[in-house]
């Protein structure tokens, strides 16, 4: 079996023309496959697309089920404007290049955003009929779906600890918004079970994005 290029580089340094040769080789080959490259502008517009198109699913859903009505929906308009600005600065700024100011404002953004989710709600009025963590739960599970789309982003370049949480960020909006969709809670529920989730999926992005190796070596 011919060696990759990956595994001759973990092996000790030879000094023979031979290894030499097999190194060669295994680069051409490595070089050869001319495999297509996506731009990070349009894997980072994919990141955020799945997180809009997962809510406008969700969204859908309760609408034709009746469990919410234009009007409520409408009345949320401003906290979707905001968690959406959110999530595209963040999808952004973990795939570019030089995104390190942007990086800083996702950071900013996803503060201001957790602390807009918490001060709109008022106290609850509605008696609770399912345990908090099932919201927390269905938050993970919703935000699964941009969560791989964010992994397979990543891997076109380099792990860099702050790209891989602002990109959790990102796909973490999901859940944020499902929950502005599909519960009635008040502050301290949102406080302890929609923004843990929140960081729940942006602690996950950023270990998977840590174990996997990357395709790329790209800024």
């Amino acid at each position: 079996m011919r060696p990759t290029l990956d595994n001759l580089l973990t092996q000790a340094y030879p000094a023979d023309a031979a290894s030499f040769g097999k190194a060669l080789e295994a680069a051409r080959q490595e070089l050869a496959r001319n495999q297509a490259v996506r731009r990070w502008r349009t894997q980072a517009l994919w990141v955020f697309i799945s997180t809009v198109a997962m809510v406008v699913l969700m969204a859908s859903v309760l609408l034709v089920l009746e469990q919410m009505t234009l009007g409520m929906l409408l009345s949320k308009a401003p906290l979707f404007v905001l968690l959406w600005v959110t999530g595209a600065v963040c999808a952004w700024g973990a795939l570019s290049p030089r995104g390190e100011r942007l990086r800083a404002a996702g950071i900013v953004l996803s503060a201001v955003s957790a602390a807009a989710l918490v001060l709109a709600r008022g106290e609850s009025h509605v008696e609770a009929t399912l345990p908090g963590w099932v919201c927390s739960a269905s938050h993970v599970a919703v935000g699964l779906g941009p969560l791989i789309v964010a992994v397979l982003a990543l891997r076109s370049a380099s792990f860099r600890p702050m790209r891989a949480l602002v990109a959790g960020l990102s796909v973490g909006t999901t859940g944020a918004l499902v929950g502005e969709l599909a519960c009635s809670q008040g502050r301290m529920h949102v406080m302890g079970y929609h923004l843990t989730a929140w960081a729940v999926i942006a602690g996950v992005e950023w270990a998977v994005s840590r174990t996997l190796k990357s395709r790329s070596f790209a800024p």
